[in-house]
């Protein structure tokens, strides 16, 4: 059976477009404004890159007359992030604002600002990359950056991995932190809710999250910034307001990459490095870590 449309069917949609053409351009004889048409033409376009069963009755809403914002995929009391898409590229993006009940909150715009300039500076294809900061028409900064379907841990809770998945997992985890630590900061919540995955491919995988960072020996209290404690990964020592060392993350990394190969099936000399890399990695106690990323890349070479 073919799948192209049949002769009567390509007529009938030559037929449709051409009248969906005019409705386009035109309210009834007389011709629509271009703004007005060029409005619905992307109204058009969105649904039918979304497959909607339907044309949606609202307005779609664009920023920057740009962007056109898809949904609000998260929000909590300091964070909202978005997708958006390009209007004229058609790719994908996501925007992290402030939520517009505390617009006029001073402290927490300084701080999704800070964690801009420090996104802006870091170089690395396993980082998630803010693209620009804008302002939005009410006042709110606004980042926008590289969109990711989903995190590693709605990942992991959608199916194992297999031994390649955690190697290339493993390896993009601390290249992303060896660009983070070579800048010399110190990312402070290395977790599978902010490491992002595009699509299946873990080489891939991207952190993400600039928000806790701070520079190597500082402390969150320098900065007036609230540590954030992921239960399971952030390290012991982060209990107390103490100066952040590299060691910090690499214990979080440590406690992913044991995660990872707890959703591994299969058994191999990968799995059993990793696991070994990831007990060294996550030792409670800071000195008996490696040194740095590069030794504990080393521990993971031979695989």
């Amino acid at each position: 059976m073919s799948a192209d449309p049949s002769g009567e069917d390509m007529r009938k949609i030559a037929a449709s477009f051409a009248e969906l053409l005019h409705l386009l351009g035109h309210d009834g004889k007389a011709e629509r404004p271009k703004v007005m048409r060029d409005l619905l033409v992307d109204r058009l376009r969105d649904a039918l890159d979304r497959r909607l069963p339907s044309l949606p009755d609202s307005e779609p809403a664009f920023i920057g007359n740009t962007f056109l914002v898809e949904a609000v995929v998260h929000r909590n009391e300091r964070t909202e992030i978005s997708r958006l898409r390009h209007r004229d590229l058609g790719t994908l993006h996501a925007m992290k604002t402030v939520p517009a009940d505390r617009a006029n909150e001073a402290t927490i715009k300084a701080l999704l600002l800070r964690e801009a300039r420090l996104g802006m500076m870091l170089s690395g294809s396993n980082l998630v990359a803010p693209q620009c900061t804008i302002r939005l028409p009410d006042g709110r900064p606004a980042i926008i950056m590289q969109w990711a379907d989903r995190s590693l841990s709605q990942r992991l809770a959608a199916g194992s991995l297999s031994s390649a998945d955690v190697k290339a997992a493993v390896k993009s985890i601390l290249v992303g932190l060896g660009a983070i630590h070579q800048a010399g900061y110190v990312h402070g919540d290395v977790s599978p809710a902010n490491l992002l995955l595009g699509g299946n491919d873990f080489r891939e995988l991207k952190l993400a999250d600039f928000g806790t960072m701070v520079e190597h020996g500082a402390r969150y209290s320098d900065f007036d910034i609230a540590g954030v404690a992921t239960p399971d990964f952030t390290a012991p020592e982060l209990a107390v307001d103490t100066t952040m060392q590299f060691s910090a993350d690499l214990y979080s990394a440590g406690r992913v990459m044991n995660l990872l190969v707890s959703h591994c099936n299969e058994i191999d000399e990968t799995i059993i490095a990793v696991k070994a890399a990831a007990l060294h990695l996550a030792d409670p106690i800071p000195a008996k870590r490696p040194p740095d990323v590069a030794a504990a890349l080393a521990l993971i070479a031979g695989i």
